[in-house]
């Protein structure tokens, strides 16, 4: 196993924050080597999650009463790690401030270079300028808990909750002298959690904690390739005053009843429908979908729902794949029925694949004379291929493509002479975006050496075939900002090779106005000149009611 790299840590002791430490932890668990804490020799003060100061005017009186009493961030517990770094070397440096900035001494900054430090974690001092920046071979590390390109300044976490916006961000970013001006290193945005300050920030810290680790390994992997640096002129954010603070509790409540109201006497109802057009057409041509184009599947009962359609066409008709989830018991299994083009009918649904988990999103796919399909089974910990059985009519496991992975919505697809597989993790299921590559169907799949390749709320995981138009590759995606599952985004890859993978977002589907179905929209399956869909709405529904009620007690 390669060395790995050598960090130092910028902190006023050895005590962090529970993320803090849980980077710094990480770290040393893939082989990387703490060699120098820099630590702030001043008298230590009340600091933010990102490390910047708290301020104590009268003004701010109810902020900091709710941080003391009301907000209690499990990720800024205190985590004493002076055991585990009691062999490292520790420097304590006086800094030289000018205005709102701090910098380090000529020779200061020369004993930290003896070091020979790759990179610097920022985990103490404020906003820091000079030679510094320029004393370890990868820069100093820092960490800005809100979208900078919206949000400058702070409290981390706050005014996206505030302002009802409904995506956070947080980015790891390599300083510059240039404020709010840092080399991106990694960014991602994430649903905001609007009935729940505390959880919102506690989300975005433990996200980034594992953000130094990646990156180190990545650069071990592929090389230093950082991003660009930020270009943001984002209003300049400070601690709320203390009528905004009761605005923001009042706002907290009404979210909080939203929220519970929704989650126990809202649930879900999908169905699945067929629009006679191509996706193409559905994505470059029209504006939107006419709920009038769409025949929809008859809904069986109250009790169950169908969704994520998958299909191919056998003899002039429409085989769809869905699944098919039973509210009383709270899994699902996947069920064929066949649309009939000719007479614009469907057959009741017959079990195709089940077992004793919840099986979901059955992605079907044709190599050579063979018909595929890839259901999401996480809670078996693996992806299986399963092989169309053509004289019984069903779906028969014939390989697993990877093991120990709770995968979400995997999606494959063959593309320039390698298959590459896609999906979300069960914990982040709507954000980080995971890719494996192999030379053949059945493997050996290995990881993307920058995975997750992608950390966004707004087009991250898979919502059904990618696909081909005018040279270009297309890979539907849903956006969950808003809701799990409320429209897709539809992505044009344009880095896909074993070291990078870039896409961009062309355009959103959904979800369907004038509709019954039209509070959410997430999967698309393209088939010739036919488009799968489903779309939800809401209903009560005693069996989730009872399931959630006590879900939340038993939490309690």
């Amino acid at each position: 196993m390669a060395k790995g790299l050598t960090f130092g840590v910028m902190c006023s002791g050895t005590v962090f924050q529970k993320w803090q430490a849980e980077a710094i932890h990480l770290l040393l668990e893939k082989g990387h080597e703490i060699a120098l804490l820099i630590v702030d020799g001043r008298a230590a003060q009340a600091e933010d999650a990102d490390g910047k100061p708290v301020p104590k005017h009268r003004y701010s009186l109810l902020w900091r009463a709710a941080n003391r009493f009301l907000f209690k961030i499990e990720q800024k517990t205190p985590v004493d790690l002076t055991v585990e770094l009691k062999d490292v070397s520790r420097k304590v440096f006086l800094v030289k401030e000018d205005n709102f900035s701090e910098y380090f001494y000529d020779a200061d900054v020369n004993s930290i270079k003896l070091a020979n430090l790759d990179f610097i974690l920022r985990f103490g001092f404020n906003i820091i300028r000079g030679e510094i920046l320029n004393a370890a071979k990868y820069g100093v590390w820092s960490f800005h808990h809100d979208d900078e390109e919206k949000y400058r300044g702070g409290p981390p976490g706050f005014w996206p909750v505030y302002n009802n916006d409904a995506v956070s961000g947080a980015i790891m970013q390599r300083l510059t002298e240039k404020l709010d001006a840092g080399i991106v290193l990694k960014k991602a945005w994430l649903k905001t959690l609007l009935h729940s300050y505390r959880t919102n920030l506690n989300v975005l810290l433990f996200v980034s904690s594992f953000w130094p680790a990646e990156f180190a390994s990545q650069i071990m992997a592929l090389g230093y390739q950082p991003g660009l640096p930020s270009h943001t002129s984002a209003k300049l954010y400070k601690v709320p005053g203390n009528w905004k603070m009761i605005i923001f509790l009042l706002k907290l409540l009404k979210n909080r009843i939203n929220f519970y109201w929704n989650d126990l006497f809202r649930a879900e109802r999908w169905n699945i429908g067929v629009i006679n057009r191509s996706l193409q057409e559905l994505v470059f041509v029209d504006k939107e979908i006419n709920p009038d184009g769409v025949l929809w599947m008859r809904e069986r009962s109250h009790r169950n729902y169908f969704a994520d359609p998958a299909g191919f066409i056998e003899e002039n008709k429409v085989h769809i794949l869905m699944e098919d989830y039973s509210y009383a018991e709270n899994k699902a299994h996947i069920s064929e029925a066949v649309f009939d083009p000719s007479t614009n009918t469907f057959s009741v649904p017959l079990k195709s694949i089940e077992t004793k988990e919840h099986l979901s999103y059955p992605y079907v796919f044709v190599h050579g004379e063979n018909i595929y399909c890839l259901p999401e089974s996480y809670r078996y910990g693996y992806i299986g291929l399963y092989k169309r059985n053509f004289s019984e009519g069903i779906f028969v496991e014939d390989h697993v493509l990877l093991d120990h992975i709770d995968a979400v919505d995997p999606t494959l697809i063959n593309h320039k002479d390698k298959w590459w597989l896609f999906f979300t993790l069960r914990k982040y299921s709507n954000t980080h975006l995971y890719l494996y590559y192999a030379d053949e169907l059945e493997g050996e799949y290995k990881p993307h050496p920058a995975n997750p390749v992608k950390m966004d709320v707004r087009s991250s995981r898979p919502a059904g075939l990618p696909f081909i138009h005018d040279g270009n590759l297309y890979r539907p995606a849903q956006d969950c900002s808003e809701s799990y599952g409320k429209r897709i985004a539809i992505n044009r890859i344009i880095k896909l090779t074993e070291t990078e993978f870039k896409e961009e977002i062309v355009r959103y589907l959904g979800p369907i106005r004038n509709s019954k179905y039209s509070r959410g929209f997430h999967t698309v399956f393209g088939l010739g000149r036919f488009t799968l869909i489903d779309a939800k709405r809401a209903k009560f529904n005693f069996a989730h009611f009872g399931r959630q009620t006590r879900h939340k007690f038993r939490k309690h």
